[in-house]
């Protein structure tokens, strides 16, 4: 017997994909902590892995942000054209971070492979530029996605009377930050 109200959702199912969003930001943390500190020759699989992992942790983020979504009623009944209005700041910053994500990692995947020296690495000014623009867009992009993901507990997502009534109020004052704040 499920613990779903009459809406179809689950605290404890939607508890526990919060708990593994943020454990998947943590271990996104984790990697971004580490990969740049590993040189030596015996540490190329680490490095690689390190380096490699928050590629495919950006994708899980994803992937969990949107099961968090799946029993909200934009999505239960097909208004995905409300749902894009209202998610398209979430899409457009994950695409931003894919990239500053994939400029800082792949010069470093590629500099482990080819065993190259830290010094002959961080010489070159792009590689400093997309470690610093990716360090600084990554905690903001975590702290962001959690706040996002929380944020989908309020209640305005899963009774349509109180969506309109949010939406109608949005729309009288155009000064409001939308849900993306």
């Amino acid at each position: 017997m499920s613990s779903a109200g009459q809406d179809g959702v689950s605290p404890k199912l939607f508890a526990m994909k919060l708990n593994a969003m943020l454990i998947l930001v943590i271990l996104d943390c984790f990697c971004n902590g580490f990969a740049d500190n590993l040189w030596e020759p015996s540490q190329v699989t680490a490095s690689i892995s390190l380096s490699a992992m928050p590629m495919a942790l950006h994708f899980l983020m994803l992937l969990l942000f949107f099961m968090l979504l799946w029993h909200t009623f934009l999505l239960r009944h097909g208004l995905l054209l409300q749902l894009w209005g209202e998610l398209r700041g979430i899409i457009a910053f994950s695409t931003v971070r894919f990239g500053i994500l994939l400029a800082a990692r792949v010069p470093r995947i590629m500099a482990a492979i080819r065993q190259t020296s830290p010094e002959a690495f961080w010489a070159d000014a792009g590689n400093q530029v997309a470690f610093f623009a990716h360090n600084l867009v990554s905690v903001i992009y975590n702290a962001w996605l959690l706040r996002r993901s929380y944020s989908l507990a309020n209640v305005r997502f899963y009774k349509p009377q109180l969506w309109q009534k949010h939406h109608r109020r949005q729309s009288a004052s155009p000064n409001d930050s939308s849900i993306l704040a």
